[in-house]
């Protein structure tokens, strides 16, 4: 199925979703959507039409998304600045959950940071607000 702006996606049965590498929701990259769903036969429409609203959200979605990397980066001995934690890692994935609701984030490493860096920042958001990351954030930060 094509999906216009963000391409082609394919339903693959044993994940219950449609999945493609998704142009125009990252201006940097291309990122790997996944809209789940019960069946390929599925009137996903509704779902669409959030992932294209999060495509003209993402500048501020991402900004959360680093914001909580940095405030977990404030704990460290030698914190990095914000504009280096942004060039360490990219935005790469967005699952979209059954729900239309709640969706999956992750940012990458680059394939150049160190290996204490080397691993994928997780996200939970549902609506707009993160409520999950697998990042170290006490309710005091």
């Amino acid at each position: 199925m094509i999906i216009e702006p963000f391409g082609e996606l394919h339903f693959i049965e044993r994940d219950k979703a449609w999945f493609g590498m998704a142009d125009n929701i990252s201006p940097e990259n291309k990122v790997e959507l996944s809209i789940e769903a019960e069946s390929k036969e599925e009137d996903i429409s509704s779902k669409i039409q959030s992932v294209k609203q999060f495509a003209l959200d993402y500048p501020n979605i991402v900004d959360k998304l680093y914001k909580i990397l940095f405030l977990n980066e404030k704990r460290l001995d030698a914190p990095k600045s914000i504009e280096k934690l942004k060039q360490m890692y990219f935005f790469t994935g967005i699952t979209l959950k059954p729900d239309n609701e709640t969706w999956w984030l992750t940012l990458e490493p680059h394939f150049d940071v160190p290996s204490i860096y080397d691993h994928f920042i997780r996200y939970t958001m549902f609506g707009r607000k993160i409520i999950w990351s697998n990042l170290y954030i006490t309710s005091d930060d």
